[in-house]
């Protein structure tokens, strides 16, 4: 039996580990998150991180359907918006946006209470990159691009999203 037992544990090491090792050389962690985030709060710019593990089909949906399209990168320069990839098992250290203290991407997550995937944090520039919007799941494209807008127009302030929406974005 204790022979079955450390082969197991074993088992569940090298299973675990290997994950890790997969979730750090996924191609979309690729980019270091640290110099996008200095950049925002540097330059006063709405920081957006999106946290994402490797094995999350709705996270790379996310990536390949938004976040790389040339319209969406447009969008988030005109309104002045960074977006970095948080790998949520990752070991770089960033900057938490609010505390400004170095920690470990998945300290960073747990600080954050990430539960379900991806999870989209919005850090506001003009009150000390706390917390201004989160949400978890997938988000459409033009979803997506309206929000960057509402960001961006300083709608935000008076109105809800829903409301600028259906005003025709605006506030």
């Amino acid at each position: 039996m204790r022979n079955f037992i450390y082969t197991l544990f074993i088992g569940i090491f090298i299973i675990f580990t290997g994950c890790q090792q997969q979730q750090q050389n996924s191609e979309k962690f690729k980019v270091d998150p640290e110099p996008i985030i200095q950049d925002a709060i540097k330059n006063k710019k709405f920081l957006i991180l999106v946290y994402e593990s490797a094995s999350c089909k709705y996270c790379e949906k996310l990536n390949r359907e938004v976040l790389s399209q040339p319209d969406v990168k447009e969008k988030m320069i005109k309104n002045r918006v960074n977006v970095a990839i948080i790998n949520i098992y990752g070991d770089r250290k960033v900057t938490d946006p609010e505390t400004k203290q170095k920690m470990e991407e998945s300290a960073l997550s747990v600080a954050n209470k990430v539960g379900g995937l991806p999870t989209v944090i919005v850090y506001d520039p003009e009150n000390d990159f706390k917390v201004l919007f989160r949400w978890s799941g997938y988000v459409p494209k033009n979803d997506f691009k309206d929000f960057l807008d509402y960001l961006g127009s300083k709608c935000y302030k008076k109105v809800k999203f829903e409301e600028f929406e259906e005003k025709g974005k605006s506030c």
